[in-house]
């Protein structure tokens, strides 16, 4: 058997290990090398060719650009975490069908801290009225 995925959620779209891959760059401060992402991936020892097909069907995709310095290409997402979250959430309401009953059940299971964080941002958002 492989080796277990450093990201058990696969972002939608996308392949496990462009999920893992993404979350490498991620996690980076600065743009990565092919090298370096895969220094990254801990419990595989993918190929650099197999690696820098991923970085490349991520760029064409629309997740990551690169920028050649010297011999090497350095790569770094177009999208963070917080964004594709976000999307996801707006899906997940897209599709339920109900988006009152389904932000009840969603308001209903949150975590008491992130309702607190909820309270707060919402009582920033002007009304319509207020507008």
């Amino acid at each position: 058997m492989g080796p277990t995925p450093m990201n058990a959620n696969p972002i939608p779209g996308l392949g496990s290990l462009e999920s893992e891959v993404m979350s490498a760059l991620w996690r980076s401060r600065e743009p990565l090398s092919v090298r370096e992402v895969i220094e990254t991936l801990t419990g595989r020892d993918p190929a650099y060719t197999t690696i820098s097909t991923v970085l490349e069907n991520l760029r064409r995709k629309g997740w990551v650009e690169r920028e050649r310095v010297g011999r090497l290409w350095f790569y770094r997402p177009l999208r963070d975490r917080n964004s594709l979250a976000a999307d996801r959430m707006r899906g997940a309401l897209d599709d339920s069908g109900d988006s009152r009953e389904a932000l009840l059940l969603f308001v209903d299971r949150m975590d008491p801290n992130d309702l607190d964080v909820l309270r707060e941002l919402l009582a920033d958002v002007p009304r319509d009225e207020d507008a």
